[in-house]
């Protein structure tokens, strides 16, 4: 796997060179670069595969790069010391990122991400463009720290890119999540529920029930009971652990 490296301070290219060496002997760093103009004609020249980007670079940052690219045809890992909220926006949108200082055991689980989407990649079952992810972590990190539009998630085909006011409720089975949409579509995530709640905006989801997992406006009535149940917008009934309940009467209060 071709490989650039691109970060404005030499001792983090050193570093990260050294552990790729070590630990990821499949990846063959290509080229280097400590600025986003020398990366991008780097990108030109060497068509990788992959690229561990700097974001905070001066003058041309790693979304400055990207946004003068027609295509983004590479696999992308970011190299960040960006704060918690815009590691959220990178987890939401499905992006692959390492904080610095990077720690061994991350960056190989990163390329392995990597190889695995390529592969799906070439059996012909990614069902979106490298661009359109990229589109969607832009789009949740311009929205603040309230919201974020758009969340990607792994199904058998791929990335699936939702809205998030789209999605009523979340039913966990085992690794699997049955996602329930707005309209009627339904949506099989092979993750577990827990891996899609830390993705998800808590403003607007709540677990009732270790299985369940709502979009608190789409509740449209509570009915009484040990722990009671709670009916959503298309008419299904989920019932609430008894304790969720004392939040969930703060949440519906509010």
């Amino acid at each position: 796997m071709k490989a650039l490296i691109i970060d404005d301070e030499q001792h983090c290219i050193d570093a990260l060179s050294i552990l790729i060496k070590k630990y990821c002997p499949q990846v063959t760093v290509t080229d280097t670069c400590l600025s986003g103009e020398c990366g991008l004609k780097s990108i030109h020249i060497h068509q990788p595969e992959l690229i561990f980007l700097d974001i905070a670079m001066p003058k041309m940052n790693g979304f400055d790069l990207l946004s003068m690219l027609e295509e983004v045809n590479f696999e992308i890992i970011f190299t960040t010391a960006y704060d918690n909220y815009a590691i959220k926006a990178f987890k939401v949108s499905a992006a692959d990122y390492l904080l610095k200082p990077i720690d061994r055991t991350e960056l190989v689980q990163a390329v392995k991400t990597v190889e695995e989407r390529i592969k799906m990649k070439k059996n012909s079952q990614a069902i979106h463009s490298n661009t359109e992810y990229l589109n969607v972590l832009l789009e949740n990190l311009q929205q603040g720290n309230n919201h974020f539009a758009k969340i990607a998630l792994p199904t058998n085909n791929g990335l699936e890119i939702l809205n998030e006011q789209d999605i009523l409720y979340l039913i966990g089975d085992s690794n699997y999540v049955h996602l329930h949409l707005r309209g009627g579509k339904k949506l099989l995530v092979s993750k577990t529920i827990k891996y899609v709640e830390e993705r998800l905006h808590a403003h607007y989801f709540f677990r009732i029930h270790h299985s369940f997992l709502v979009n608190i406006h789409e509740i449209v009535r509570y009915n009484k009971g040990d722990g009671g149940s709670v009916v959503m917008s298309d008419g299904r009934e989920l019932c609430v652990s008894k304790n969720k309940k004392a939040e969930l009467m703060t949440i519906l209060r509010a």
